[in-house]
């Protein structure tokens, strides 16, 4: 029987392990950031959003109560080693990865109109102050500047993480060649039965050294 060697992933780290990891921290991480943004958008006036962070909140909830859901196929395939359930988060990650990326290129288009204008304004509060101000627009400045970098820093984990379940789905691929390999394969490689009338086999007498006559006359 043929053996499948394991991927790895950082040199040593087995891609099994690494899409047990990924789901758990999927299955982990979504459902706090989904439950705490839920919280925020039910509680829209507490929190004093305005119209674009109402929206732009309610599709990241969206966003991170997928990835709960998705991780949850993807940790019971790694734990039972099932390739349906890791195809099916596989291609279910890859695209949640295209949703989180186009919802965070919309919100970081908002940092830099509307919702970027509106914040610095509550900020100033109307004050005629130029350091305030100042010091308003610099703030929101480095925060936009910390959001993008976190968008891209989580995207860039994803993608990697994508990366990893796609080899894993692969591994388990080749496993199941192997251990189920195809019908016309199976007939190639079976010996042929032998039987009666197997015309390809040599019959003994049939041979000159062993024929009667030629026993017969090294006899004499």
């Amino acid at each position: 029987m043929g053996y499948v060697r394991s991927r790895k992933f950082c040199c040593c780290i087995p891609v099994r392990f690494g899409v047990f990891i990924m789901s758990t921290l999927g299955l982990i991480g979504g459902s706090i950031i989904a439950a705490v943004g839920w919280h925020g958008a039910t509680h829209k006036d507490q929190a004093h959003l305005t119209k674009n962070q109402e929206i732009s909140l309610i599709i990241a909830s969206l966003s991170y109560t997928i990835l709960a859901m998705v991780s949850l196929f993807g940790l019971i395939g790694t734990i039972i080693k099932r390739r349906s359930y890791i195809s099916l988060y596989n291609t279910l990650v890859w695209f949640h990865l295209g949703f989180n990326i186009a919802t965070g290129a919309y919100f970081i288009y908002t940092l830099f109109h509307k919702v970027g204008d509106s914040d610095v304004n509550n900020c100033i509060n109307g004050s005629t102050d130029k350091f305030k101000e100042d010091v308003c627009k610099k703030a929101f400045e480095v925060g936009r500047g910390i959001t993008i970098g976190l968008y891209v820093l989580f995207w860039l984990i994803e993608l990697w993480g994508c990366i990893i379940v796609a080899d894993y789905v692969s591994q388990l691929q080749e496993e199941e060649a192997l251990d189920y390999p195809p019908p016309a394969q199976m007939a190639a490689s079976a010996p042929p039965m032998a039987t009666t009338y197997n015309y390809g086999a040599q019959y003994a007498f049939s041979q000159p050294e062993n024929s009667y006559g030629r026993q017969n006359a090294s006899q004499v």
